[in-house]
This record gives C-alpha cells, sequence and structure tokens, in this order.
C-alpha cells in the first residue's frame, strides 16, 4: 500500500537498438516531503513497509551509453528501509548487474516481559524477585497456587515493566552478477552472488519451563546466509548444454538463548515439575537454555541440457545432486537443573551427551525433464517428469537412559533420533489440439510420495484433466476441470510415534496419538477441481471486462479404519465392534473464488475501472479428546467446521484534467474477511475429560454448535488520490493523501493481558489502526 503515497514516475526504458545509436545520458529524480499520522502503536501499519516523516528521495533513474557500454542506475524510496537500488553495466561481451532490497519486518510494538536483557541473547530477572515468587508459592497450599493467585502475584512487578519491546527485524539483500558472453561464440560464463542478513528480533515460542509456565520472550536474529554460484551454457544448432556449481553458507551469530524462570530461585525436580507452578508441583529450573537455528553448508551440482528434433520437437533435462552439511554447533547439555540426575546417578546438567555434534548430511537428487513435440499443425503431445529424492544420512543417537522434560524431570523412556527423508515423483503427460478459435487439453499427472519414518510407505495421487479455449475476436474464454484420487500404501498408525522410541525387554509401549487418525498429508482423498475464465472487449474497445470462478474441493474417505491396539487400553475394544472405527482428521477441504473486473475509458482522457474478489474457505475436521490415557469412545469426538469469507470491493480513476497539465489519479479499496470456527460435541461427552468448561458445556446436549464468531475477522478500508502538474518541459510538481482503516477481531489474539493461565505474554501490538498519510513531490528530467 505504501508505493500509493508515491508519486508514480515513468522508467525509462533501457532497452536500445544497438551500437548504431549515438551516444546520449538520461535522468530522472524525484524528491519529496512525507507526512504520516496513525492512531495506535500498531505493528501492522508498517508491517512490511516503511513510511518515514520528513524528506524522501522516492526515485531516481540515470541511464545512457558511451561507445558500446550501456549503463542504468535506478532507485526505489532511496532513503527508506524498503529501498530497492539496482545497476547495469556493459556491452555486447560483458554485463555486470548489482542490486539491494530491504525487507523490514515489524511484528509488534510495545510489548513488556517480566525479564529484562542482560546481552540480546539472555532474559533475566533479579535474584531477588525470583526468591520472593518462590518463598510466596512455598508458603501457599498447592491447591490455592490458581491463575488468580499467580496473577495477583506477578502484577506489580507487570505494571512496572516499559512496554517498550518492538519485535521486528530487518531483511538486507544484496545481489551481484557478472556475465560474460564472447564475441562470436555461443560460449556464456555467468558468476552469482547472493548475500542476506536478518537483523533483529522476533517472538520466541520455545522458551518454556511446562505446561503450566511459559515465558515468550524477544529472540534475538542475526542471521547471514551467503550464496556463491558459477555456471555456464553452451548453445548450438541442436540446442544448448548448461552447467552450475552453486555454494550456500548459513551463519547464525547467536547458537542459543538463555531466560530465567519467574518462579525460581533454587533448582528443584519430581515427577510433576513439568506442570509447575500449580497444585501437582512447585519445582522447576532457575533458567532455561534453548539453541538456536545452526549454522550449516550447502553445496549444489547440475547439468542439463536443451535437444531440438527438427522443428517440432523438445527435449529438456536437468539434473542436479546436493549436499548439506550441519556439523559445527555444539549440542547444549541435557538440562540447566542443577537437581536432576540420570537414572545411573550422574549429575544431568554434566551428563555425557551421546554426541557432541549433530553431524547432520542430507544429500538431494533432482530430475526434471519436459519433452514436446507437435504430430501436426493442430495436435502436440507433451510430457513433464520430477523425481526428487531428499536422503536423510543424519546418524540416529539413542537416548538409552531416557531425556529431560522441560528442564523440570528425567523421564526414564528411551529415544531415538529421527532422520526424516522422502522421495517424491511426479509425471504429467497431456496432449493439446487447436484448431481456429477452438483448443482442447486433456492429460493425467501421477504424484508419489515415498517416506521414512512415516505412517504410511508411500501415498500415490492420480488427476486427470481437461480444458478447452475458446478464442474470438472480442472474446477469450477458458475452462478446465481436474479429478484426482490419492491412496496410500501399508498405512500404520503408530509407525512414527514408535520410531523415535526404543524398545525396552519386557515394557510394552502404549501409543499416545489417536491410532484411528490419518494424517492429512497420507490420507485418502478425492479431488475436484472446475473453473474458467473469461475475457470479453467488444465493439470499440472502449469497455473490456473480465472473471474467473474456481472451485476446489478435497473429500477426505471416512471409510472404516483399524483402531491399533485398542486392546492395550481395559474396557476401549467395546467402541470398536468388529476392531474398526470412523476415521479421525480432515473430512473435506474445500476453496472457492470469485473475481470480475472492468474497465471503461469512455474518452480518451479519462480511464476508470473496478473490481470485486470473493474467497470462501471452508475446513470440516474431527478429533477425539483423550485424558492420560487413550480414548477410543466415539462419544467424545469432536468437530471443528472453520470458514473463512473473503469480499473485495475496488475502484479507481485516471483523468487528464488539462493536456500535458494537470493530471489525477484516484482510487479506493475495501476488503472484509470474515472467519468461523462452529466447534460441536456429542452428547454424552466425558465431562471427565472436559471438565465444566462453559465455552464446551454449551456445545453439547443437542444445543446446537459452539459458534466463535470472532475467528480472525478483519478489515481493511484504503483510499488514495494523487495530483501532478506539469509546469515545464522538465520539471512537475505532485500531491497526494491517503487513508487507511484496518481492524482485526480474533477471540485467541484479541486479549491485552501480559500473564494468562500458566503463560507470560510479550502482547507486543499488532492490531488496529487507522493511518492519514500526505506528500509533496518535485520531479525533474534531462
Amino acid at each position: 500500500m505504501k508505493r500509493i503515497f508515491i508519486l508514480t514516475v515513468t522508467t525509462v526504458a533501457l532497452a536500445l537498438p544497438g551500437f548504431a545509436q549515438e551516444d546520449f545520458k538520461q535522468g530522472e529524480m524525484t524528491f519529496g516531503v512525507l507526512q504520516k499520522d496513525f492512531d495506535t502503536n500498531s505493528s501492522k501499519f508498517l508491517e512490511y513497509r516503511d513510511i518515514p516523516q520528513g524528506p524522501v528521495a522516492s526515485y531516481l533513474n540515470f541511464v545512457g551509453k558511451k561507445g558500446d557500454l550501456t549503463y542504468r542506475v535506478w532507485g526505489y524510496d532511496v532513503t527508506q528501509k524498503d529501498q530497492r537500488l539496482s545497476a547495469r553495466i556493459g556491452n555486447g561481451t560483458v554485463r555486470f548487474d548489482a542490486s539491494y532490497l530491504g525487507i523490514p519486518h515489524n511484528f509488534g510494538n510495545g510489548g513488556k516481559s517480566i525479564l529484562s536483557p542482560t546481552t540480546d541473547a539472555d532474559w533475566r530477572l533479579s535474584g531477588a524477585l525470583q526468591s520472593y515468587h518462590q518463598n510466596a508459592i512455598a508458603a501457599t497450599p498447592g491447591a490455592g497456587v490458581t491463575y488468580a493467585y499467580l496473577s495477583s502475584l506477578v502484577a506489580p512487578s507487570l505494571a512496572a515493566a516499559p512496554a517498550n519491546i518492538d519485535l521486528k527485524l530487518l531483511r538486507g539483500r544484496t545481489t551481484l552478477g557478472f556475465t560474460l558472453r564472447p564475441k562470436d561464440s555461443n560460449l556464456d560464463i555467468g558468476v552469482s552472488y547472493f548475500h542476506e542478513r536478518r537483523s533483529g528480533t522476533r517472538a520466541a515460542n520455545g522458551t518454556s519451563f511446562g505446561f503450566g509456565n511459559v515465558v515468550e520472550t524477544p529472540e534475538p536474529v542475526r542471521y547471514v546466509t551467503q550464496d556463491f554460484a558459477v555456471n555456464a551454457s553452451f548453445k548450438g544448432k541442436w540446442g544448448v548444454a548448461r552447467a552450475a556449481i552453486r555454494f550456500n553458507d548459513f551463519r547464525n551469530a547467536f547458537d542459543k538463548f538463555t531466560w530465567d524462570n519467574p518462579f525460581r530461585s533454587t533448582d528443584g525436580t519430581d515427577a510433576s515439575a513439568y506442570q509447575s507452578p500449580g497444585s501437582a508441583s512447585k519445582n522447576g529450573a532457575v533458567f532455561g537454555v534453548m539453541a538456536l537455528m545452526p549454522d550449516n553448508k550447502a553445496v549444489t551440482e547440475s547439468v542439463g541440457t536443451t535437444l531440438k528434433f527438427g522443428t517440432k520437437t523438445r527435449l529438456t533435462a536437468d539434473l542436479a545432486f546436493g549436499q548439506w552439511k550441519q556439523n559445527e554447533d555444539p549440542f547444549i547439555p541435557w538440562t540447566t537443573n542443577t537437581a536432576i540426575r540420570t537414572p545411573g546417578g550422574v549429575l544431568a546438567t554434566t551428563a555425557a551427551l551421546p554426541a557432541a555434534k549433530l553431524d547432520g548430511k542430507i544429500n538431494t537428487t533432482s530430475l526434471s525433464a519436459f519433452f514436446t513435440t507437435k504430430l501436426t499443425d493442430e495436435l502436440g503431445l507433451h510430457a513433464r517428469y520430477r523425481r526428487y529424492d531428499h536422503n536423510n544420512k543424519t546418524p540416529r543417537y539413542e537416548l538409552r537412559e531416557g531425556y529431560v522434560r522441560f528442564d523440570a524431570v528425567w523421564e526414564d523412556i528411551p529415544r531415538i533420533t529421527v532422520p526424516y527423508g522422502y522421495t517424491n515423483d511426479i509425471l504429467d503427460a497431456y496432449a493439446t489440439y487447436g484448431k481456429g478459435v477452438f483448443g482442447v487439453e486433456a492429460g493425467w499427472k501421477h504424484n508419489k510420495m515415498k517416506r521414512t519414518f512415516r505412517e504410511s510407505e508411500d501415498t500415490t495421487e492420480n488427476v486427470f484433466r481437461v480444458a478447452a479455449d475458446v478464442r474470438g475476436d472480442w472474446v477469450t474464454f477458458r475452462g478446465i476441470g481436474e479429478f484426482g484420487s490419492r491412496d496410500y500404501s501399508g498405512y500404520d498408525a503408530v509407525r512414527a510415534e514408535e520410531e523415535s522410541f526404543l524398545p525396552e525387554p519386557g515394557v510394552v509401549s502404549l501409543p499416545a496419538n489417536q491410532t484411528v487418525l490419518r494424517r492429512p498429508d497420507q490420507a485418502k482423498r478425492d479431488l475436484t477441481r472446475v473453473g474458467g475464465t473469461v475475457e470479453v472487449s467488444p465493439g470499440s474497445g472502449k469497455v473490456t471486462a473480465s472473471a474467473s470462478y474456481f472451485h476446489t474441493k478435497f473429500k477426505y474417505d471416512q471409510g472404516v479404519v483399524p483402531c491399533e491396539d485398542v486392546d492395550a487400553f481395559p474396557g476401549q475394544s467395546r467402541f470398536c465392534p468388529g476392531g474398526v472405527q470412523a476415521p479421525l482428521g480432515l473430512i473435506d477441504d474445500k476453496y472457492d473464488t470469485f473475481t470480475a473486473e472492468v474497465n471503461f475509458t469512455p474518452v480518451e482522457r479519462a480511464t476508470v475501472y473496478a473490481f470485486y474478489s470473493y474467497e470462501n474457505g471452508d475446513i470440516l475436521q474431527d478429533g477425539r479428546q483423550s485424558g492420560a490415557t487413550l480414548n477410543f469412545n466415539p462419544a467424545d469426538v469432536w468437530t471443528s467446521n472453520i470458514t473463512n469469507k473473503g469480499n473485495t470491493f475496488g475502484a479507481g480513476a485516471d483523468f487528464t484534467l488539462v493536456p500535458e497539465k494537470w493530471f489525477l489519479k484516484l482510487t479506493a479499496r475495501y476488503q472484509d474477511i470474515d472467519g468461523n470456527n462452529a466447534v460441536t460435541l456429542l452428547p454424552g461427552y466425558s465431562t471427565a475429560i472436559y471438565g465444566t468448561n462453559p465455552l464446551l458445556t454449551q456445545c453439547v446436549g443437542g444445543s446446537g454448535p459452539c459458534t466463535i464468531p470472532e475467528f480472525d475477522d478483519t478489515t481493511l478500508t484504503s483510499a488514495w488520490g494523487s495530483l501532478r502538474y506539469q509546469f515545464a518541459k522538465q520539471w512537475s510538481a505532485g500531491a497526494g493523501v491517503g487513508y487507511e482503516d484496518y481492524q482485526l477481531k480474533d477471540a485467541q489474539t484479541g486479549n491485552t493481558l501480559n500473564y494468562m493461565p500458566a503463560s507470560f505474554f510479550l502482547q507486543a501490538d499488532n492490531r488496529d489502526y487507522q493511518s492519514w498519510v500526505g506528500y509533496l513531490s518535485l520531479n525533474y528530467k534531462w
């Protein structure tokens, strides 16, 4: 949206007719002043843009030619964080390109925390306050350690904390490129370099001491990604051959992040410490440590060719090999809690780890090919094939004695790491026929996914499609239809879960996840996708209009599936007559879109346009709540129907008020997204599992669904206008004003509490705003 507030300028094209053109120099510059006003501290207004207050240089462009050398330097918003700068210089043999792109990310403003930073990667609480909280909780009977009690305990410190935590980062992308094309040669050589730096903070979702004590913190981000590539191609009458090698390096300035536990000043542990503080436990660690994104490297080698067979047949094939490695950052210790010991009696903070570093290795192989031929002038055959193999060769590490849970308690459960991998094969074959104004297409697409350490051995999806085209003098139409289904082989609902556990002699491991659940990326499903687009331009062409509609639906198979391991849970078999039950998971997922646009040019000096789009997403899924052990009771099934409906209206107009002097532009847009989540529980639900939550209680007993109407509901209204005056051959001045209004209503994120049951939240503001922006600009061309 920001660019609507800056005067649009005409870009001088660099397309030159060749070396015969005389030397020249041209340029254009636009300077101005921006003023903004908005009514809240919300980061949403500047989420992905920068609108400074004061002078700006919104556009510059220099282009020229001297001898056989051409050059161009141009930039947008060159004084702002979201600036775009580019340069190019070269001749018919050598060319050099450079560019820079700034991308701001403003996640939230004015957050507050009970912790404060000692360094970017270390957030702490005073020892005195930790001791006060621990002693107060220790003196309170377990049943009294409730949310209301804890909220009042931390309220004074939270009230005194400054609301000055802004979650934001800036991505700076630099790209350099060098191309060599020797004269009278068919050889091209290219060298490229990419550098991206991300600097700032984002909300950390892994800083937790258990279910009863989540502490949201600002995670520091200092990423540097570098990519260096060399490529070459050779062109002949037979086609093109190419090869390349690419080196990628990722570095994180921070290996780990440390944060304090607001409720503990001394380490403690017990079997339920991961639920602390509460009636179950008051123990836990004094502080926690989280490993951050590790350094890693990748190398990719590729070769390819495009071969010509006569004038009607082409074959393109590319093969690439990749080697990914991650073995530079050491593992963090088992825990920070000095009260925890391993089953062998060793202090867990210093106990030996199964390895010092990951030694992560992944090899990738990518093969893609495209074949096309024309059997006749009307009939063509085409085929695409792609294989991508993600072979994870990272060693599996055994945690024989178990692991530490949330820095709170040692869990004597042997585990083993799981290096997931997959192979994906896609074959797409289709035929086209066109004669006159009509054209048709028919094809088949085969998609096979083979996974390691997952529930299914592989999944296979076959999709058939048809399409038709009509191209007339004033109308163009294209309609499509796709119909397919996906199936799996060897589905084992507990396989993926069991892959991360080591077998123990004499111990029968029980599944923790629903064994009748079918994962959405592997479940059987049917696909239907139909739609079409039409464009019309009748008569004189003063009016053009277009419209499109598409419907996509995935319907997931609801046939009965085995109740795996149901006999391991006493009394549960009665819910699975015949050993089968209806599956849990997605039932259907559908999406409808409609768009329409019309442009009208009544006279040469005026153009008006309008557009409308409608989107409707509808997801239906079910699940079943369980307590400490797996529950197969169909009466405890819940159903969630999530819908999102969007309506967007817009209109605009461009007027030449006085030829070659005064120009006016107007635009307005309104978007409304209405989300809804209707949750239904069956009569006879278990209060032992659900409790007496009034939100759930009203959903049962035949009273209908429990609706959450404020489910990510948003509205965005914007309008702007600009006026430009050409007061001299080389000079023009402009002025404009823009307005935006953003409203968010969401039951989950709409609160403003920094402490809620069991969680400290930063509550950085990214909600409603209302803003005005105005500008004055001066443009000069030479």
